[in-house]
């Protein structure tokens, strides 16, 4: 489903733009309210719609529904209901096979809700008792070359983590395939989806307490198990090419911002931020990593140096940080913490 004004070369430039300015953020404006919840690092998503060619936010409110938010009209688009408790996370993904867009959003009860951007926002499934006691992230894993997608949901006991484990849904039919025990005692805190192009397979990497997993999904093979002392949850991370090789960086909430080699399955890097609690990390054309602190601020880091150049000071605690092309203001920030306010940043 495409609108008449869709131009999909600008919206190919817009999803492939390539971050280069030096991020030295001043703070612009509040755009919308969210209602941080605790725990989850995606309290909001921000994401170019294809079928529009436009930049939307969705966030939790306090009536547990998700708001969608236009950015560039700067109004309210409608309100999602389906959930009635607390929305822990909301994530944005895109399958590239057919262009469909979805939300997935999880909340405190158990409820994992997957919504069909390109059908209005319609309700595609509503998986209940979804995950046993606590969720932290949520994963829609596209296939290029295989006819399922999958629906991938952790699971998180706060009083006993030996029960953590991964759940897998088919986002075709909606049923479920399979489930992947916690055999380590790690507690997830966050999915991503890799494609390793050394030998073309697709791997899930559990960020967790204490461990990073990652799994050959279709295979049931291990990967690898990295870890790093001092223990700690493993709260965000990304993926990202150098030259040849693959990496994996992820946040701490010791302070610890790890680097992994992933053809290599070893630690590349290591940068400490004594004092920090570090929530969500993006990072900034290869040269800056931008992370979120819960006491209390953004910090931005230089890669090469390994030092802090920019800490942006806030009342309340940072959990989520997004970067995003403005229709306005080009290259930009977006935050969202314990004040319940999404803030723009601007260079």
């Amino acid at each position: 489903m495409k609108n008449i004004d869709f131009n999909e070369k600008n919206y190919k430039n817009k999803i492939n733009y390539k971050f280069h300015k030096s991020p030295f953020f001043k703070y612009k404006s509040e755009i919308t309210n969210t209602n941080y919840n605790g725990g989850a690092n995606d309290v909001f998503e921000v994401y170019l719609s294809y079928k529009d060619n436009k930049e939307y936010i969705a966030s939790p409110n306090k009536n547990k529904q998700i708001d969608i938010f236009i950015l560039l009209e700067n109004k309210k688009l409608k309100s999602l209901e389906g959930h009635e408790f607390v929305i822990r996370t909301i994530r944005y993904f895109i399958n590239y096979k057919n262009n469909n867009e979805y939300l997935i959003s999880a909340d405190s009860n158990k409820i994992v809700i997957v919504w069909d951007i390109t059908d209005n926002y319609s309700i595609k499934y509503n998986f209940k008792n979804s995950y046993d006691d606590y969720n932290r992230s949520c994963l829609l894993f596209f296939l290029p070359n295989n006819n399922d997608d999958f629906i991938i949901i952790s699971s998180n006991s706060i009083g006993n983590i030996n029960t953590s484990a991964t759940k897998i849904y088919s986002l075709n039919t909606g049923e479920y395939i399979k489930y992947i025990p916690n055999s380590n005692n790690y507690y997830i805190c966050y999915l991503l989806y890799w494609h390793n192009k050394k030998n073309n397979k697709f791997y899930l990497v559990e960020l967790a307490y204490q461990n990073i997993i990652i799994n050959n999904l279709l295979e049931n093979e291990l990967y690898c198990q990295l870890k790093h002392e001092p223990e700690g949850y493993h709260n965000s991370g990304f993926i990202f090419n150098k030259g040849n090789n693959e990496y994996l960086c992820c946040s701490s909430s010791k302070g610890y911002i790890n680097i992994w080699d992933l053809y290599n399955k070893n630690l590349f890097k290591v940068i400490h931020i004594n004092g920090s609690f570090l929530m969500h990390i993006i990072n900034w054309n290869n040269k800056y990593f931008i992370v979120s602190d819960i006491y209390n601020s953004i910090k931005i880091i230089d890669i090469e140096t390994e030092q802090v150049v920019t800490n942006i000071k806030q009342n309340k605690g940072v959990v989520c940080i997004k970067k995003i092309y403005h229709p306005i203001y080009g290259e930009s920030l977006l935050s969202a913490g314990r004040d319940d306010r999404i803030k723009l940043w601007i260079i």
